[in-house]
């Protein structure tokens, strides 16, 4: 079960770096002469900065609940 449980915090985290790698940099390399798309794209860049610290938190979270319960 622990293997599995490593398998989604893996793939949870690539799928966050891909979100990041598309919105953090082909998004403004593809749209950099748009001006009205800042204001999209300011808030989506916060997400992808604030997403791996969440990712963190419920994972770490869940180990150190585990070790508790011992």
């Amino acid at each position: 079960m622990e293997k599995q449980e490593n398998s989604v915090a893996f793939w949870s985290m690539m799928v966050i770096l891909a979100y990041m790698l598309i919105v953090c940099i082909f998004c403004p390399i593809a749209f950099a002469g748009n001006p009205g798309y800042v204001a999209v794209r300011l808030p989506l860049m916060i997400l992808a900065l604030v997403l791996p610290f969440i990712h963190f938190f419920i994972f770490a979270g869940m180990e150190i609940a585990k070790g508790g319960k011992k």
